[in-house]
């Protein structure tokens, strides 16, 4: 329903003047691209940049998207672009996402393996109109083959979109995956896959590079083509993947980052890999729901192995009076012991917002306490520590940090939450949002999709329209990076 009109402008108002500008913007450089949106954009002119920013600190170019379009980026600008539609009777703003999705389901999908041009290594060249290999950006004469990598959760919704435009590329993409597993029926997996060439990985003496997050997104996609197709050899692929961490998990419950890994590799020995174990929680509990009705003995599985791998999150040695959250830690060996900022986040090293906000969704699978209390003191944290505008944030952090606060306003009520992220959406409104579409990160003049601008139109939007009202928000909580 079209929000009501009023004689004064709100904060709200200005708020959602601000984000639809920024997306009508978006969009209409998207019509030179049949509907796909460029990644990296100037601020002025909202063109795509020919010649490549510097990264910022802590950010890599063969994570980047120069001269294309990176789905797994914008899909929560498109949630939000039909929430938006629904909320301000904007139809316009849902037959742009609708576009954006029909031509990369209809016209970029059609790889060697089925996997998609999407993700953290790879994504659609706008310009040459293929496969874009981000491992080139770092090294011009780089032969490596595109690589996929999920990057986060592709939610169920993008998944329905998918497959109501084009069905066979779900149906194909669900086949890929097959090539993440290794070599030699060896019973492990890499998060990484080639897209153009049908060879499994290799396996490496050294580290399995399994991470326990990857397994969960791919249980999710084989479980979404398993109902569409009932294809059995997907739920084969769940039960294989379902079968991989069981006899890797430490005596307090936590994942290690990989299911093999030597001393050489000191990054991840030994370590107990906290917001992975929370990321794979995450993907189990959404599919026992997913699959609860089609196969609830499976999904009762799920269920209790998300559960007990969250509580293993929550209940690790986490210094939460004094702000300390983890992200990884090796017993007795301080130097392998990493914690999650509330601000700043770089490679390698989560924001803290993400896993309080997988937290919860565990709380509204469980409806169990210790979830929701983690997440309030997460948030506590959001609304003490000034944000700090003189190091270049990725938008990403704060959109997921205002997400954070606004999820908390809806579960709780509590207008402690609603207040907080208001206040925090006027700093960033002025931070980010100074020119018609936002700053990739703190200080620089280009949008960057790969920074997470989305997270902050997302987080925006959300927060302006629950302070409107509680009930039944169009914009809904997004808890897909994990």
């Amino acid at each position: 329903m079209p929000r009501a009109k009023e004689d004064h402008v709100t904060m709200q108002d200005v708020i959602l003047t601000k984000v639809t500008r920024a997306i009508d913007v978006l969009t209409q450089t998207a019509d030179e691209y049949e509907g796909l949106i460029p990644s990296i954009l100037d601020l002025k002119t909202a063109k795509m940049m020919t010649d490549l920013p510097a990264p910022i600190p802590g950010q890599r170019k063969g994570d980047r998207s120069h001269l294309g379009s990176n789905l797994i980026h914008d899909e929560t600008l498109l949630a939000t672009m039909y929430a938006l539609s629904s909320a301000l009777n904007r139809r316009d703003l849902a037959e742009a996402a609708d576009r954006y999705i029909k031509r990369f389901a209809t016209h970029c999908t059609n790889t060697v393996t089925g996997l998609f041009p999407w993700g953290e290594h790879a994504y659609w060249h706008l310009v040459d109109d293929n496969i874009g290999n981000s491992s080139r950006l770092h090294d011009p004469e780089s032969t490596n083959p595109a690589i996929h990598d999920h990057l986060r959760l592709a939610p169920v919704w993008l998944w329905e979109k998918l497959f109501e435009f084009y069905p066979k590329c779900v149906e194909r993409f669900a086949e890929g995956l097959d090539y993440h597993w290794k070599r030699m029926f060896h019973p492990e997996y890499s998060r990484h896959g080639e897209i153009e060439v049908k060879e499994r990985p290799e396996i490496w003496d050294g580290c399995s590079f399994d991470f326990p997050r990857h397994g969960g997104f791919y249980i999710l996609d084989w479980a979404f083509a398993y109902l569409k197709t009932g294809r059995r050899d997907f739920r084969e692929q769940i039960v294989r993947m379902l079968g991989v961490w069981g006899k890797h998990r430490y005596s307090d419950g936590l994942l290690p980052y990989c299911s093999r890994c030597k001393k050489i590799v000191t990054a991840f020995y030994r370590v107990h890999a906290c917001g992975q174990t929370m990321g794979l929680a995450a993907s189990l509990l959404d599919t026992a729901r997913l699959l609860q009705d089609t196969e609830p003995d499976l999904a009762s599985k799920m269920r209790r192995e998300g559960v007990a791998y969250a509580t293993a999150f929550v209940e690790a040695p986490h210094d939460l009076a004094e702000g300390v959250f983890l992200l990884g830690f090796k017993p007795n060996d301080p130097e392998r012991t990493l914690a999650m900022p509330v601000w700043g986040s770089r490679y390698g090293v989560w924001p803290v917002a993400p896993p309080a906000l997988l937290c919860l969704s565990a709380y509204r699978h469980t409806e169990d306490e210790k979830f929701l209390r983690w997440a309030e003191t997460v948030g506590r944290f959001h609304l003490s520590e000034p944000f700090p505008r003189d190091i270049a944030t990725p938008a990403n952090d704060v959109g997921l940090a205002l997400g954070l606060l606004a999820d908390l306003y809806e579960i709780t009520g509590d207008k402690t939450w609603r207040d907080g992220g208001l206040n925090m959406a006027t700093t960033l409104l002025d931070v980010y949002m100074d020119n018609d579409i936002p700053r990739g990160a703190a200080g620089i003049d280009w949008y960057e999709s790969q920074m997470g601008p989305a997270f902050l139109l997302h987080g925006l939007a959300r927060i302006a329209l629950l302070a409107d009202g509680r009930e039944k928000c169009p914009v809904e909580a997004d808890y897909t990076t994990r």
